[in-house]
């Protein structure tokens, strides 16, 4: 049996969110990159036992041009590590711009969402461990700090994303089930609520 799920790279410009994906697909950093255009998108296969997993992750481009575009790759996605930069304030700054924008898009309640701090290996941060808690706690999501550029934490936090995602779907399926199998003719009995 084969499943999918859709991952959603979020955050400015120069955050790492292609190099957080390349990391995870290939295991591979690269000092230079291309700013990704528009978006781009790679996939994984994860293989338990018999059945096959197919991680889809898509890549945004954080500049304000391409975000118009943007909205057509949010349908379907499953989950979103919400990316900024350790050593960039404005891309912490910027989280909430963009959470207040996912929001706007995409059902809150089926989508699971991961606050990612990336270049933690880099020494000159700006954005401290205790503020990404706080505003991660402040949006009740997860938090990871991680480096693209020595991997740490990558793999953890795409997996977190992933074992989220397919336990909303359970809790989602099992909510959908109860209410198929919820007998029509108590239903259909039903007397209005008369107030006061």
């Amino acid at each position: 049996m084969q499943d999918k799920v859709k991952i959603l790279m979020l955050g400015e410009r120069s955050v790492g969110k292609s190099s957080l994906l390349n990391r995870y697909i290939d295991d591979k950093f690269y000092d230079t990159i291309q700013a990704t255009l528009g978006v781009e998108y790679k996939q994984k296969i994860i293989t338990n036992g018999e059945s096959q997993l197919t991680v889809q992750v898509w890549d945004t481009a954080g500049q304000e041009r391409f975000r118009y575009i943007a909205p057509i790759y949010y349908r379907n996605a499953q989950g979103v590590p919400m990316v900024y930069s350790v050593v960039d304030r404005d891309s912490f700054n910027q989280v909430q711009t963009w959470m207040d924008y996912l929001k706007d898009q995409v059902d809150n309640q089926l989508i699971s969402i991961i606050l990612v701090a990336n270049k933690c290996d880099l020494e000159n941060r700006n954005v401290t461990t205790s503020e990404g808690q706080q505003l991660a706690q402040l949006y009740s999501v997860r938090y990871f700090e991680c480096s693209a550029k020595t991997g740490s934490q990558v793999k953890e936090m795409y997996s977190e994303l992933v074992q989220q995602i397919l336990s909303k779907r359970i809790q989602n399926n099992d909510q959908s089930q109860r209410l198929r199998n919820f007998p029509q003719d108590q239903v259909d009995n039903t007397q209005p609520q008369k107030c006061c």
